[in-house]
């Protein structure tokens, strides 16, 4: 029987998630968010600056970093660059991967993309499943309308053409057949697609459809900025999307100690909050994970 885990929402009850993707809970006590119910944007920490910098390197983890912005075809996603260049800046200083260790992508046409994924897969290859991975994304996911199927869409892609997008599939496989202690995988991004009458969801970081979830195997845990038909919106205010900002903000905070129990609870609180304070709709984040990793993911670090 397939066992799963939700992250904890921001109301004290338990609430069960639409999202059939998303691991249900494990008995874990529902935590509740240190900051006030309702925040000024003067009382918002600038997470771009005051990054914590530690002694530390890890040499055993790598890490590939893409932010799409500008698109070719498409709208841009407003703040992926600046995403994924100040997350590059935390996995380096803060969490100790050398420079070298990390591939970083700004716009990444497809070829780019596979190139990256397929550096990551080497890289663990070399250290014979003693290897760590992170993989960040961040710009426009999109489904396929026939079979509903998730793609990560390049710069030089079209929303319209899934074949010019990476299957969400095929990144999971090709991340989980070499053997690794772990991936962490970061999307903020959505998969809902275009709407019905043709337009675009003006102002959103994705371009509405349903995508079907894609499951984790191997050793990944799977963290996405909303879940369903919700758009991974933009934080205006702060220049980062909402999801990455709270990211961000939880790994300044710790410097980045948070277990990602502890991570996966307060992207969930804080993001919903701000999200229904600044758009007045929901964005849920939600975790996936694979099998093997079920019993003890909540406990590991990045």
């Amino acid at each position: 029987a397939e066992s799963k885990s939700s992250i904890a929402q921001a109301v004290p009850q338990a609430v069960e998630v639409k999202n059939p993707a998303v691991v249900p809970s494990q008995s874990q006590p529902v935590l509740q968010p240190q900051s006030s119910p309702v925040m000024d944007v003067e009382q918002l920490v600038n997470v771009d600056q005051n990054i914590f910098v530690s002694k530390a390197r890890d040499k055993n983890t790598f890490a590939v970093i893409i932010g799409n912005e500008k698109y070719v075809n498409d709208t841009g996603v407003p703040f992926a660059e600046n995403d994924a260049k100040v997350f590059k800046e935390y996995v380096n200083k803060t969490l100790g991967v050398p420079e070298k260790q990390i591939r970083y992508v700004p716009n990444a046409g497809l070829n780019s993309l596979r190139m990256a994924v397929r550096w990551l897969t080497q890289a663990m290859e070399a250290f014979n499943g003693q290897g760590r991975a992170i993989f960040y994304y961040a710009g426009h996911g999109i489904p396929n309308e026939k079979d509903q199927s998730a793609y990560l869409l390049p710069v030089d892609g079209s929303g319209s053409d899934p074949e010019s997008a990476y299957p969400l599939e095929k990144l999971y496989q090709e991340l989980s057949k070499i053997p690794t202690r772990s991936v962490i995988i970061f999307l903020d991004a959505c998969f809902s697609g275009a709407m019905r009458d043709g337009g675009m969801l003006a102002s959103a970081r994705g371009v509405a459809i349903k995508s079907r979830p894609t499951e984790p195997k191997g050793k990944l845990i799977v963290f996405t900025a909303a879940q369903g038909d919700e758009t991974a919106y933009p934080f205006k205010s702060q220049k980062h999307g909402m999801f990455t900002y709270y990211l961000l903000r939880k790994l300044q905070e710790t410097r980045g100690e948070a277990t990602l129990g502890d991570l996966a609870d307060y992207l969930c609180s804080e993001v919903k909050r701000e999200s229904f304070i600044e758009n007045n709709k929901m964005q849920t984040p939600s975790v996936n994970v694979s099998t093997p990793l079920q019993g003890s993911w909540r406990t590991m670090k990045l």
